[in-house]
């Protein structure tokens, strides 16, 4: 698996190659499967994508598309902090896409443990596996932190260690804020994807973002062990 690395001199020529990615990928997906699995990121990064993916759509109806959310802090959709909550009046508030095809992380459920217990769950249903096998999704967004996590795996994680389950739950990150309790997909989800696409600004995280791209995976940078069997593709924005 080699990653393909695009740089833009901005983040909107970053977002409209990001368009054109989850449009193509979404076009091959809907002819070979009838639908398109996405899982989001959180971030501001994927929000002006999110926005233009409402305004023009993804290429395929959006009554086949499937939307999930790769990480999520556990805190109520009406705390800033909560990734749905922030994504939601973007993508989903023009009221095109059906609500049953949204799929958010509960941050409901106590303890933790039982949130991504009920995620992993609703994901299986979803993509109607048994119990054991890993789904395969279309596309997985994601982002990097300066710290070199990404989704909610941040360095040291015991979730890093993770081999069956699909969704985990982690307690308050120390390397970045806010330091909040979260549920994250797990490595083995993430690389079962048939494409996995990252957008990061290269401000601030030069050095996480050489460690993500070196051939070497390094386990303090949890980026850099997103080596999935299908595609990976890094849009990286230089300013």
């Amino acid at each position: 698996m080699t990653a393909v690395v695009r740089r833009f001199p901005h983040a909107a020529a970053m977002t409209a190659a990001a368009q054109a990615t989850v449009t193509a990928v979404a076009k091959a997906a809907h002819a070979a499967r009838g639908r398109v699995t996405l899982a989001l990121s959180g971030g501001s990064s994927p929000l002006p994508l999110y926005a233009a993916l409402a305004r023009e759509g993804l290429g395929v109806p959006f009554d086949a598309v499937l939307f999930f959310f790769g990480d999520e802090r556990l805190a109520p959709t009406s705390d800033p902090r909560n990734t749905y909550g922030a994504v939601a009046p973007v993508l989903f508030a023009q009221g095109a896409i059906p609500a049953g095809n949204i799929h958010p992380m509960p941050v409901d459920i106590v303890p933790a443990e039982l949130a991504a217990t009920a995620y992993e769950a609703e994901l299986r249903a979803a993509f109607c596996e048994p119990l054991g096998a890993v789904p395969h999704f279309d596309l997985i967004l994601l982002g990097l932190g300066p710290d070199g996590h990404t989704a909610s795996l941040f360095p040291g994680s015991p979730a890093l260690a993770e081999t069956t389950r699909l969704v985990a739950a982690v307690p308050p990150p120390t390397t970045v804020q806010p330091a909040v309790a979260r549920l994250t997909f797990t490595l083995p989800l993430i690389n079962a994807a048939r494409h996995v696409l990252f957008l990061t600004s290269a401000t601030g995280r030069e050095a996480a973002l050489a460690a993500a791209l070196a051939e070497t995976p390094d386990p303090a940078v949890p980026a850099s062990l997103v080596r999935p069997v299908g595609a990976l593709t890094w849009l990286v924005a230089e300013a």
